[in-house]
């Protein structure tokens, strides 16, 4: 299949469109737990709150430190409840932050340097009330333009420089940018932003061809790694210029989708037509966010578990497929693959006609791209097969969850039935 860069930027341009105004998981109102302030409240006091907190909220904002975005907000918002206004923007002593840290059930979810999210969290709160005087809004008035506060954070942060300068700048695009962004920061103009350099905005820009290296090697070199940048933020350019940063939630949300697929322009025309169908049939951006510690049964948990332990990549519940007069969000979407289809696993105690109806519309639809593992309880197979809730049209394969991690280490290894289609 051949594809011209003309079908991409279109496709991808009105994929930028059609996303731009989300709001951002942060502070998306739709997700739990719930902020405990109203981060666009008119009152200078809540705008100096809401600077401040979600100055805390970006210096962490790292796979490395909290794994998943949503991590960063689940975090905040506990050591919210847990220390209060103000005393939670006044702690400066790290071991603080980590005593409550590691009482949270979704520690071990975090990433694998959570041990400095603590520390970054009180170097935000000595910048914030020895240079910043406690008033974010006031302090960013110093500077001419927003790469100027930015050298200012990331000089006084060290969690927020070199390779990880991006984290500053996406708070940039949180405080200048319009609504759904939260614009504290009037004085700067959003054609000044750059597009922070993420993992999910690289890998979209490795796919249109805008930058050769790989990730995550690109942040091994500070020089790449800002010049990659700067190609990102001059293709933005010539789509946005008065507004490059536009691309940069729509990007992370395509780039999550790419995650662990072959990078490049096929892969990313097959994504955007796939969303852009979806969007089609919904009438409605097609976003949903990873929630690693919201699963809903001890199964899902155990089978979370599992994944992780075997170190297999998946989203929970990470889209929502239209289906003729009705919907459907699967609990488990795998990045393992087989025959060119992604391995849906779907855990369940009880099943009735109107679910496996479901599952039988998902299969006739979407059963090109995706495969549908049931996972239910042994003893109860046999039941449901007996009451032809468990037809052949339902799913591809029905497993014993008792044993869900033979069947995760048989996928894992490429030992489970390739007959299996």
């Amino acid at each position: 299949m051949v594809t011209t860069t003309d079908d991409l930027h279109s496709l991808l341009t009105k994929f930028v469109r059609t996303n731009t105004n989300i709001t951002d998981v942060q502070w998306d109102k739709r997700m739990s737990p719930r902020l405990l302030f109203n981060p666009y409240s008119k009152d200078y006091e809540e705008k100096k709150k809401a600077a401040h907190y979600f100055l805390l909220a970006a210096s962490i904002l790292d796979d490395q430190m909290v794994g998943f975005s949503e991590n960063a907000r689940n975090l905040l918002i506990n050591l919210h409840k847990k220390f209060g206004t103000p005393r939670l923007f006044e702690i400066t002593k790290p071991h603080l932050f980590n005593e409550e840290i590691i009482k949270y059930g979704f520690y071990n979810y975090l990433g694998p340097r959570k041990e400095v999210i603590a520390e970054t969290l009180a170097a935000v709160n000595i910048f914030v009330k020895f240079k910043a005087e406690r008033d974010l809004i006031r302090y960013s008035q110093k500077f001419v333009k927003p790469k100027d506060f930015v050298e200012e954070l990331t000089k006084s942060i060290e969690h927020m420089r070199g390779i990880h300068k991006d984290k500053a700048w996406t708070y940039m695009r949180w405080m200048v940018r319009l609504e759904p962004d939260l614009e504290l920061f009037k004085q700067y103009k959003p054609e000044d932003l750059l597009v922070p350099l993420t993992k999910e905005n690289a890998s979209v820009a490795i796919s249109l061809g805008l930058i050769n290296a790989t990730i995550p090697y690109l942040w091994k070199d500070e020089n790449a790694a800002l010049k990659a940048q700067q190609k990102i933020t001059d293709y933005a350019k010539k789509k946005f210029p008065m507004d490059p940063a536009k691309i940069d939630y729509p990007l992370f949300l395509l780039g999550r989708w790419l995650k662990r697929k072959r990078l490049n322009r096929n892969t990313l025309k097959e994504a955007l037509q796939f969303f852009e169908q979806i969007q089609k049939v919904t009438e409605q951006p097609q976003v949903h966010h990873q929630k690693l510690s919201h699963y809903k049964s001890g199964w899902e948990k155990e089978t979370a578990r599992m994944l992780m332990q075997m170190h297999i990549p998946y989203g929970y519940e990470t889209i929502t497929f239209p289906l003729p007069g009705d919907q459907y969000t699967p609990d488990f979407i795998l990045d393992k693959e087989i025959n060119g289809r992604k391995i849906v696993l779907e855990p369940h105690y009880e099943m009735n006609l109107k679910q496996s109806s479901k599952y039988s519309l998902f299969k006739q639809t979407y059963g090109h791209k995706f495969m549908l593992i049931l996972l239910l309880k042994n003893d109860l197979i046999s039941f449901f097969n007996k009451r032809n809730i468990l037809t052949n049209d339902v799913c591809d394969d029905v497993w014993p969850i008792e044993f869900v991690e033979l069947l995760i280490d048989k996928i894992k290894t490429g030992e489970y039935d390739q007959d299996k289609k």
